[in-house]
């Protein structure tokens, strides 16, 4: 008669949801769940007391169905998560999950369970969205494109008439004085010509931000030299600036040039705006959870409460002269780095812009997982996109290097789990960790570990 054990055992193997293979040190499959033969496509007699060879079928589909087997049972490798494509006797493609457990009994294999899900469903639904995503951005692209383009279309339209309209009008005025007139008129109309050329000449800035290059960049120094250029600009206004800088040692993957353009805004802004000649500009820039975090605050006379959700809007500005450009232009360049931008502060007195850079501009991903020891430099994943005719813009750093490596033929095995099918522990894998090495059968990539 069975124990209470053994039937509680064999009632979870029969209602367990997912397939469960239990095969012992021999090779023997003892124990399979229903739902093991049902995701096979095989009937149940086909399973227990069968030879674990009798799960492996031939072809390509299969393949990493067969390996991750391969390595559980002959090699006593442990995995979690791994992805599998299988093909099943009735032609039915599903997608598996699948985990393996390798326990030991004093350094001896005492069998392999196997656990594998169908997540099929799961796999195209996240591949739909995918594709939405792509072509929403890929929508939005051309979309800034245009407009790009049309503000520098308008802006040259512009440009031309002010500066005729500008010329004309200093001539005017330089004949007025020579027959001893007195009028304002044109003097008021090279004033607001200037002022339309500037307008136009920030228009151009804006709408031709320049790509961003990354590299590897330490961001203390870009705000350092950005502090040295803001001493200057403002001793041109007469006016005096007393930095206090708390700066930590951070390296990102970033565009100097391009930051350094956004916090030349941000220090313009607040001396601009500072309501005396001296201004205190207090700057912190420290690593906060997986971001960097840059505060760079002023004790100028602060932002009013209604106003604060427009001070990135292009053209706002609450300044009798200016083209309300430069927050703008900060704005877009954080977020060209996929990073945030916020400000703070109300009108009783002083203003905080609030910057949060991640480790690379894939915001979420960890320095390690991308351009680091446990990483694909991003740059490397662009160049190869663009050798291969790939289009990755929209897709997460892990899913263009899928893209890429089924465009060379390539099978990955990536997987989400503590453990990866070359055992080593705590790998990037979390993150899904792009590191991938070539082996002998050149349709497969593997982690290549460090």
């Amino acid at each position: 008669m069975p124990s209470i054990r053994q039937i509680l055992v064999q009632n979870v193997i029969k209602t367990i949801p997912i397939g469960l293979l239990v095969i012992s040190p021999r090779g023997i499959i003892i124990a399979a769940s229903p739902s093991a033969a049902q995701l096979l496509g095989l009937s149940p007699e086909t399973l227990e007391g069968r030879d674990w060879h009798t799960l492996l079928t031939d072809g390509p589909v299969n393949e990493s169905f067969n390996c991750n087997l391969i390595e559980a049972v002959e090699k006593a490798r442990p995995f979690r998560h791994c992805l599998a494509d299988y093909q099943r006797p009735d032609g039915g493609l599903r997608r598996f999950s699948m985990t393996a457990s390798c326990p030991r009994i004093e350094d001896r294999p005492v069998g392999v369970t196997l656990l594998f899900d169908d997540v099929t469903a799961l796999y195209r639904s996240r591949e739909r969205e995918t594709a939405a995503l792509r072509e929403k951005n890929r929508l939005q692209h051309d979309m800034i494109e245009s407009l790009n383009n049309l503000a520098l279309s308008v802006a040259h339209q512009i440009r031309n008439p002010a500066a005729a309209i500008g010329g004309f009008a200093l001539k005017l005025l330089r004949d007025h004085k020579e027959r001893h007139l007195s009028t304002d008129h044109p003097d008021i109309i090279f004033q607001e010509a200037r002022r339309l050329e500037d307008l136009v000449g920030a228009v151009v800035r804006l709408a031709s931000l320049a790509q961003p290059r990354f590299a590897a960049v330490q961001l203390g120094r870009v705000v350092e030299e950005a502090v040295s250029r803001a001493t200057e600009t403002a001793a041109g206004l007469h006016k005096r600036v007393d930095c206090r800088l708390s700066l930590e040692t951070v390296e990102i993957v970033a565009d100097e040039s391009l930051l350094g353009q956004a916090f030349d805004e941000i220090f313009l802004n607040a001396v601009e705006f500072a309501g005396r000649e001296a201004v205190t500009i207090a700057v912190n820039l420290a690593r906060r959870d997986e971001a960097c975090q840059l505060t760079i605050a002023d004790d100028g006379p602060g932002v009013r409460n209604e106003l604060r959700p427009f001070v990135f809007d292009p053209f706002f500005t609450t300044k009798a002269r200016g083209a309300g450009i430069g927050l703008s232009l900060a704005r877009k360049a954080v977020l060209e780095h996929n990073g945030e931008i916020d400000l703070h502060g109300d009108a009783s007195g002083g203003t905080a812009v609030v910057i949060r850079l991640f480790d690379t501009p894939e915001a979420g991903l960890g320095r390690e997982a991308f351009y680091g020891r446990m990483g694909l430099d991003v740059r490397e994943i662009k160049t190869k996109a663009r050798e291969l005719g790939l289009d990755i813009s929209g897709l997460t750093t892990i899913d263009a290097v899928r893209t890429i490596q089924k465009r060379e033929g390539f099978s990955p095995c990536f997987a989400w789990g503590v453990h990866d099918r070359c055992g080593q522990e705590l790998c990037a894998f979390r993150r899904e960790c792009v590191l991938t090495m070539r082996i002998d059968d050149g349709r497969r990539i593997i982690y290549g570990g460090v």
